[in-house]
């Protein structure tokens, strides 16, 4: 039965007819957020007739149960079906965390074209995924599933499965390049490096993929005659070095591409080079329709619900506020004049960084709210860039984050903390010391390990170490042990975040005929290049590697690959043998062809951590040899 609060949400829904977003309806019924998506899961667990439908962008609205049989709830659009086993896992992952508290089974396999065999696979990877988060469970409700768990590990299972998509390299150039049909991007890269140089100027590494990206959005933009338009109000913008970077950028670019370029896209591109200095010559002002409104308060909100919503605190990166407040200024003029960016690249963000772009859409929706209209689709992947950046900021000065219990005095507390950082400062940092455990204030700081001195006993989801106050030999192996862990555990869910993505039904083939290794190339290289995944010299140059020093793994595996030579899209491409081929000196039955993209460097050294550790298993290795169709071959990967 729903009690008066309850009945009171489905009315003002109902007497709606159309989508409130949570805030509003808490608003409307003095309560939180939380309180309201509670308050959703028992009314479409209680009611009979009207049932509430979510959606992170545009909240909820009530809809009645036929409709629900007849349409299914609000499911992917096309474009957006996960076609992979990875893609697929992320995708219920997120549907699980933040849009609904249970996921029905029967209805997903309709929206996502899947069999009840591959969502099974799914579902136990998943569970394999959430195994090193104590207290998190993925539970079976006849035809349900829900994530169930402390709220503390449900975040910290989400961030690490953002760092996990950020290591691919956010924002691969390389790959976007081919999105731009009227110039060549790299070609554009390399001159703003050229005046970077010329300059002497540094960008961080982060930040560098944005600035080509709104470099080649701004060109796409200007091609067609549209021109962003900026207030003569920024005092001392023009002598800056940034804008001189911008000014001399622009000017080859137009002379290059036979362009006009007007003042407003050097100094908007010069704000986007200056990073958190930008504040300090961007009004935090803007006008929309008969109201002013404060940009930097729009993005301090922005930063306080993606903290609501996804537990990641971006509020300290001053690049990134920055960088929103660029956007929202934009955004704002956009909607003002009704110009509508052009959908460049929003599908290769939602789907290869379906995560970073989740945040985006929440910013989206938090704009919707605030400004009172309608934000285009585009703008999120525009968001998305600003995010995508932060994030691999945080990930790329990541170490694992220890908080010390010892309750002595400061002394000891000094002498053993400088011997812990000693030995181990490379690879983790003391975030917090405390006389004494708290179990609030440990959530609040969200540690990936503690180190004590005295016994502890807690249910938390974290690695507990005992250490001697004097840090003797046994508790330098135990600190070494666990850190050992940690990377072992990352490993395994970036591996698991990954690995699923690389392989495509249409690239594996359960039973190849070939007689030799090069044959067998061959045949993978064909199929690739008529794909436009590799070019007409990928082949050669795997032979030349296979030339050196054969690809093959005691009498089983071979994973032929390329030096220098990279694809469009990383790829493994999988041939289960008929008959076995003697590859070097093994008779090889399984091969992996490797093709990297050259941004996803990094998966090179994650897809041969795997090869390794598969070969120091037999069992494991053999059961990858034994016959099985392409979801169970996925299925084993992972396991």
């Amino acid at each position: 039965m729903l009690n008066d609060r309850q009945e009171r949400l489905l009315e003002l829904l109902t007497k709606s007819r159309d989508w409130m977003t949570s805030r509003r309806l808490a608003e409307l019924l003095n309560v939180t957020d939380r309180t309201i998506r509670s308050d959703v899961e028992a009314v479409n667990r209680q009611s009979g007739g009207l049932g509430i439908e979510s959606s992170v962008r545009r909240g909820y609205r009530a809809i009645r149960r036929q409709e629900q049989r007849e349409q299914g709830p609000e499911g992917p659009l096309a474009s957006d079906i996960p076609q992979t086993p990875g893609a697929r896992c992320i995708y219920m992952i997120q549907r699980l965390l933040f849009e609904n508290r249970e996921l029905n089974l029967t209805q997903l396999q309709s929206q996502i074209y899947v069999s009840d065999y591959s969502l099974q696979n799914d579902l136990k990877r998943i569970r394999r995924m959430i195994e090193p988060y104590t207290g998190l469970k993925l539970v079976r409700s006849l035809e349900c599933v829900s994530l169930e768990g402390d709220e503390h590990v449900k975040r910290k299972f989400y961030r690490d499965l953002l760092v996990a998509e950020v290591q691919e390299n956010f924002l691969n150039l390389n790959r976007l390049a081919h999105l731009y049909k009227n110039f060549d991007l790299i070609e554009v890269k390399d001159i703003f490096v050229q005046v970077l140089e010329e300059y002497d100027y540094s960008i961080h590494q982060s930040m560098f993929p944005m600035l080509i990206v709104h470099a080649g959005t701004s060109i796409e933009r200007i091609s067609a005659c549209h021109y962003v338009q900026m207030d003569d109000t920024e005092p001392g913008l023009r002598d800056t070095i940034e804008y001189q970077i911008a000014k001399t950028f622009f000017d080859r670019i137009a002379r290059r591409l036979h362009l006009q370029v007007k003042e407003g896209e050097v100094g908007m591109f010069a704000l986007v080079i200056m990073g958190r200095r930008a504040s300090n010559y961007a009004s935090d002002h803007i006008k929309l329709g008969d109201r002013w409104l404060n940009t930097r308060r729009l993005v301090e909100g922005s930063l306080v619900r993606l903290m609501d919503v996804f537990g990641m605190d971006y509020r300290e990166d001053e690049d990134l506020a920055a960088g929103l407040k660029m956007h929202i200024h934009s955004l704002i003029e956009r909607a003002r004049n009704q110009v509508v960016l052009e959908d460049i690249f929003l599908e290769e963000i939602k789907q290869n960084y379906p995560l970073i772009f989740e945040m985006g859409v929440c910013i989206t929706g938090f704009l919707e709210e605030e400004l009172g209209i309608t934000i285009a689709d585009m703008e999120s992947g525009f968001l998305a860039l600003h995010l995508g950046a932060a994030s691999e900021r945080l990930n790329s000065v990541r170490k694992y984050r220890a908080m010390m219990v010892m309750p002595y005095n400061q002394t000891f507390f000094d002498m053993c903390e400088k011997r812990i950082l000693e030995m181990f400062r490379e690879r983790m940092e003391i975030v917090k010391r405390s006389n004494y455990f708290e179990e609030a204030e440990v959530n609040r700081i969200a540690p990936d390990l503690i180190l004590t001195t005295t016994p502890i006993e807690h249910a938390l989801s974290i690695l507990t170490v005992p250490v001697s106050v004097f840090l003797d030999s046994e508790s330098e192996a135990r600190i070494l042990e666990a850190l050992n862990k940690l990377d072992k555990n990352r490993f395994r869910l970036e591996f698991a975040s990954h690995i699923g993505r690389l392989m495509r039904r249409e690239h594996y083939y359960p039973n190849l005929l070939c007689r030799t290794p090069g044959e067998v190339i061959g045949c993978l290289c064909d199929r690739l290049e008529k794909e436009g995944v590799v070019d007409s010299g990928f082949r050669s140059s795997v032979l030349e590697r296979e030339r050196l020093s054969p690809t093959s793994f005691v009498n089983a595996l071979a994973v032929p690959h390329a030096f220098q030579a990279y694809a469009s899209r990383s790829t493994i491409a999988v041939a289960r043998l008929a008959q076995p081929v003697k590859w070097g000196t093994f008779d090889v039955r399984l091969v992996m062809l490797f093709a990297i993209n050259e941004g996803d460097q990094r998966m090179i050294k994650i897809f041969f951590d795997w090869v390794s550790s598969i070969i120091g298993s037999p069992r494991q290795l053999e059961r990858l040899m034994e016959e099985c169709s392409y979801e169970e071959f996925v299925e084993r990967i992972v396991e």
